[in-house]
Protein backbone atom coordinates (compact mmCIF):
# COMPACT_ATOMS: atom_id res chain seq x y z
CA UNK A 1 0.00 0.00 0.00
CA UNK A 2 1.25 3.30 -0.65
CA UNK A 3 0.68 5.50 2.46
CA UNK A 4 1.49 9.10 3.63
CA UNK A 5 3.58 9.56 7.00
CA UNK A 6 -0.13 9.90 8.65
CA UNK A 7 -0.85 5.90 7.74
CA UNK A 8 -3.71 6.96 4.68
CA UNK A 9 -3.49 6.24 1.22
CA UNK A 10 -4.40 4.13 -1.42
CA UNK A 11 -5.20 0.72 -0.75
CA UNK A 12 -5.81 -0.77 -4.02
CA UNK A 13 -7.71 -1.07 -7.32
CA UNK A 14 -11.64 -1.05 -6.26
CA UNK A 15 -13.88 -0.50 -9.45
CA UNK A 16 -14.42 1.06 -12.58
CA UNK A 17 -18.09 2.74 -12.50
CA UNK A 18 -20.25 2.53 -15.71
CA UNK A 19 -23.65 4.14 -16.05
CA UNK A 20 -26.41 2.64 -17.65
CA UNK A 21 -30.00 3.11 -18.36
CA UNK A 22 -30.70 -0.56 -17.26
CA UNK A 23 -29.29 -3.64 -15.94
CA UNK A 24 -30.36 -6.63 -17.87
CA UNK A 25 -28.17 -6.05 -21.16
CA UNK A 26 -25.03 -5.83 -19.30
CA UNK A 27 -26.07 -9.00 -17.37
CA UNK A 28 -27.14 -11.10 -20.12
CA UNK A 29 -23.79 -10.07 -22.05
CA UNK A 30 -21.79 -10.39 -19.12
CA UNK A 31 -23.07 -13.57 -17.31
CA UNK A 32 -24.87 -15.87 -20.43
CA UNK A 33 -22.56 -14.40 -23.48
CA UNK A 34 -19.39 -14.41 -21.43
CA UNK A 35 -19.04 -16.66 -18.52
CA UNK A 36 -18.03 -14.08 -16.31
CA UNK A 37 -19.20 -13.76 -12.75
CA UNK A 38 -22.48 -11.47 -12.20
CA UNK A 39 -23.75 -10.52 -8.83
CA UNK A 40 -26.75 -8.59 -8.10
CA UNK A 41 -28.67 -6.46 -8.92
CA UNK A 42 -28.26 -4.82 -5.88
CA UNK A 43 -30.85 -1.84 -4.78
CA UNK A 44 -29.30 0.86 -2.86
CA UNK A 45 -32.53 2.64 -1.87
CA UNK A 46 -30.85 5.77 -0.65
CA UNK A 47 -28.99 6.50 -3.32
CA UNK A 48 -31.88 6.08 -5.60
CA UNK A 49 -29.53 3.21 -7.71
CA UNK A 50 -29.49 -0.97 -8.84
CA UNK A 51 -26.10 -2.13 -9.31
CA UNK A 52 -24.81 -5.07 -10.93
CA UNK A 53 -20.95 -6.15 -10.27
CA UNK A 54 -19.24 -8.46 -12.82
CA UNK A 55 -15.93 -9.64 -12.34
CA UNK A 56 -13.86 -9.89 -15.16
CA UNK A 57 -10.44 -11.45 -13.75
CA UNK A 58 -8.85 -9.67 -11.61
CA UNK A 59 -11.02 -6.06 -12.12
CA UNK A 60 -14.48 -5.27 -10.54
CA UNK A 61 -16.79 -3.78 -13.05
CA UNK A 62 -19.72 -1.77 -11.49
CA UNK A 63 -22.79 -1.33 -13.76
CA UNK A 64 -25.15 1.45 -12.13
CA UNK A 65 -28.69 2.29 -12.84
CA UNK A 66 -31.31 4.53 -11.86
CA UNK A 67 -34.08 3.04 -9.54
CA UNK A 68 -35.32 6.89 -9.55
CA UNK A 69 -36.06 9.59 -11.79
CA UNK A 70 -34.32 12.31 -9.13
CA UNK A 71 -31.13 10.03 -8.78
CA UNK A 72 -27.83 10.95 -9.99
CA UNK A 73 -27.68 8.09 -12.32
CA UNK A 74 -31.08 9.54 -14.07
CA UNK A 75 -29.80 12.86 -14.66
CA UNK A 76 -26.39 11.44 -16.08
CA UNK A 77 -28.57 8.72 -18.28
CA UNK A 78 -30.98 12.05 -19.42
CA UNK A 79 -28.00 13.94 -20.23
CA UNK A 80 -26.33 11.13 -22.69
CA UNK A 81 -23.70 10.79 -20.26
CA UNK A 82 -23.73 6.77 -20.41
CA UNK A 83 -20.83 4.67 -20.15
CA UNK A 84 -17.55 4.64 -18.56
CA UNK A 85 -17.65 7.06 -15.42
CA UNK A 86 -15.26 6.68 -12.87
CA UNK A 87 -12.79 4.75 -11.75
CA UNK A 88 -12.52 4.03 -8.60
CA UNK A 89 -10.09 3.63 -5.77
CA UNK A 90 -9.94 2.08 -2.47
CA UNK A 91 -8.33 4.18 0.37
CA UNK A 92 -7.27 3.95 3.93
CA UNK A 93 -7.89 7.26 6.26
CA UNK A 94 -10.32 8.83 3.65
CA UNK A 95 -10.57 12.21 5.67
CA UNK A 96 -6.73 13.26 6.88
CA UNK A 97 -6.19 12.08 2.97
CA UNK A 98 -8.91 14.32 1.84
CA UNK A 99 -7.21 17.17 3.97
CA UNK A 100 -4.03 16.64 2.54
CA UNK A 101 -5.09 16.53 -1.22
CA UNK A 102 -6.74 19.77 -0.47
CA UNK A 103 -3.94 21.45 1.22
CA UNK A 104 -1.77 20.01 -1.84
CA UNK A 105 -4.23 22.43 -4.42
CA UNK A 106 -5.79 19.12 -5.67
CA UNK A 107 -9.51 20.06 -6.70
CA UNK A 108 -12.48 17.65 -4.80
CA UNK A 109 -15.55 17.52 -5.38
CA UNK A 110 -16.48 16.31 -2.55
CA UNK A 111 -14.74 17.80 0.00
CA UNK A 112 -16.67 15.53 2.55
CA UNK A 113 -17.55 11.86 2.48
CA UNK A 114 -20.94 10.78 1.44
CA UNK A 115 -22.08 7.48 2.17
CA UNK A 116 -21.29 4.97 -1.24
CA UNK A 117 -22.50 1.19 -1.82
CA UNK A 118 -22.20 -1.39 1.24
CA UNK A 119 -21.65 0.82 3.46
CA UNK A 120 -19.00 2.82 2.24
CA UNK A 121 -17.76 6.08 2.32
CA UNK A 122 -16.86 7.88 -1.21
CA UNK A 123 -15.53 11.28 -2.20
CA UNK A 124 -14.73 11.85 -6.04
CA UNK A 125 -12.01 13.99 -7.39
CA UNK A 126 -12.59 17.19 -9.84
CA UNK A 127 -11.65 15.68 -13.08
CA UNK A 128 -9.08 18.15 -13.30
CA UNK A 129 -7.18 16.80 -10.62
CA UNK A 130 -6.30 13.43 -13.20
CA UNK A 131 -6.01 14.83 -16.59
CA UNK A 132 -9.92 14.69 -17.37
CA UNK A 133 -10.63 11.16 -15.43
CA UNK A 134 -13.37 11.01 -12.76
CA UNK A 135 -11.21 9.73 -10.09
CA UNK A 136 -13.74 8.10 -6.68
CA UNK A 137 -11.80 7.60 -3.62
CA UNK A 138 -13.71 4.66 -1.82
CA UNK A 139 -13.34 3.64 1.83
CA UNK A 140 -14.50 0.59 3.22
CA UNK A 141 -16.04 0.24 6.21
CA UNK A 142 -13.50 -1.63 9.13
CA UNK A 143 -14.47 -5.18 9.72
Amino acid sequence: MSATQDGHGVRGFAHVGIIVPELDTAATLFRDRLGAEVRGPEDEPELGLKILWVRVGGVLLEFVAPARDDSRAAAAVARGDTGVHHVAIEVQGLDSLLDELSAAGVPIRDSTPRPGSHGSRISFLDPAAAGGALIELMEHPEG
